[in-house]
């Protein structure tokens, strides 16, 4: 509590200093990071999507950036604030709020609003969509050297031509004339003989919208939303966890009546034949030998995904199972995961060798059989 009074004392602080803040400001359309064409739902997603990240109560250090963000919020979701910013600038539109309101909204109070927390204001309603996930398996390769990658992903988009209305235009709208917009009407329902009783049902006319379409949209024949394809891309960081999920927000359905869901990515390596095995950040491999190599020793190398080299190399004898600890030869170990992984930036490599027997002809068997041959047993005379 203590902090989030002191967070709010900051920004109330930093109010002070708005006419300053806002002479100074950049476009606010820059500011939320959308067009000057931007429909009031992509300023309101932008928004959120900022605020989020940004908020003074996790980065006391950019309380002065969110008012910032909260301002232009502020200015162009109000249409005639918008209209009087894009005419005659910041300045215009905040004499003309002060006009209208004494007081300055709390900042906090506009982000409860949208993310619940008890403010002043209630929380928004809006409910948000479900999220769609996707699961992703790339090559070991990919997920070692990091690369980016693309799904194919299908959803419902409010329709562009008439804005999710179903309508072809807002005069074809109508209040509907059986529940007066209410979308529920009061019905006599006889429950048994001699008792009627009054029940509230949903209006049959409208089907509970409150409105009647006169004529529909001619591109979603009033279905207010439509179908669409597109690619989403997701970067893989390099060494990225086994089942790390990459969310991106609200690229899931889009509905006129809710928030667009996010989507998740759950990303998983696959290894091929012969190809390295994952264990957390570590690899394993296995590599064969020869009698000529398990017994006299060996110098060899192959490459890493990215291309380098690893040197294996032995001079003693190599036991069939003999496991080889190469340090540093591992995954890449993400930023995040540094920490808990004692400040190390890849993994180990392990690598077990196995034998492989060579066929003997008769001549080599004896050869063989010559240099393996157990001493001779000592007996007293």
């Amino acid at each position: 509590m203590l902090a989030r009074v002191s967070t709010t004392a900051l920004l109330l602080g930093l109010l002070v200093y708005l006419p300053l803040l806002v002479a100074a400001a950049r476009d606010w359309y820059e500011v939320l990071g959308v067009s000057r064409h931007a429909s009031e739902r992509d300023i309101k997603s932008a928004y959120r999507k900022k605020a989020r990240h940004i908020h003074p109560d996790k980065h006391p250090d950019r309380a002065e950036e969110f008012m910032e963000l909260t301002e232009a919020y502020q200015t162009l979701s109000d249409p005639e604030l918008r209209s009087i910013y894009d005419r005659y600038g910041a300045d215009a539109a905040q004499q003309h709020q002060a006009k209208k309101d004494s007081g300055h909204q709390d900042p906090l109070d506009l982000f409860r609003q949208f993310f619940g927390g008890g403010a002043s204001g209630g929380a928004d309603t809006t409910p948000k969509g479900p999220t769609k996930i996707y699961q992703a398996s790339v090559p070991l390769a990919d997920v070692y050297i990091g690369r980016s990658f693309t799904i194919e992903h299908e959803r419902t988009v409010v329709c562009p031509a008439c804005f999710g209305s179903g309508a072809h235009s807002s005069e074809h709208i109508h209040t509907c004339s059986q529940c007066q917009g209410r979308g529920v009407q009061m019905m006599r329902q006889q429950i048994m003989p001699g008792f009627v009783t009054n029940v509230q049902m949903q209006c049959p006319h409208c089907n509970g919208a409150g409105r009647t379409i006169a004529k529909l949209c001619g591109r979603c024949r009033g279905q207010r939303v439509l179908h669409d394809k597109t690619e989403i891309e997701v970067e893989v960081e390099a060494g990225a966890r086994e089942g790390y999920e990459y969310v991106l927000e609200e690229m899931g359905d889009q509905s006129p009546d809710m928030e667009a869901g996010d989507v998740v990515v759950q990303v998983t390596s696959d290894a091929g034949p012969g190809d390295l095995r994952r264990l957390g950040h570590h690899l394993y491999t296995t590599e064969a030998l020869s009698l000529h190599e398990a017994l006299l020793g060996f110098d060899r190398t192959f490459h890493h995904y990215d291309g380098h080299t690893v040197r294996l190399r032995r001079t003693e004898v190599t036991q069939p199972g003999f496991v080889m600890r190469v340090e540093d030869e591992g995954m890449p170990i993400p930023v995040d995961e540094r920490d808990q992984a004692g400040g190390r930036l890849h993994g180990d490599l392990f690598v077990e060798f196995r034998v492989v027997l060579p066929k003997l002809d008769a001549e080599a068997r004896a050869q063989l059989g010559q240099v393996l041959a157990p001493p001779m047993a000592h007996t007293e005379l």
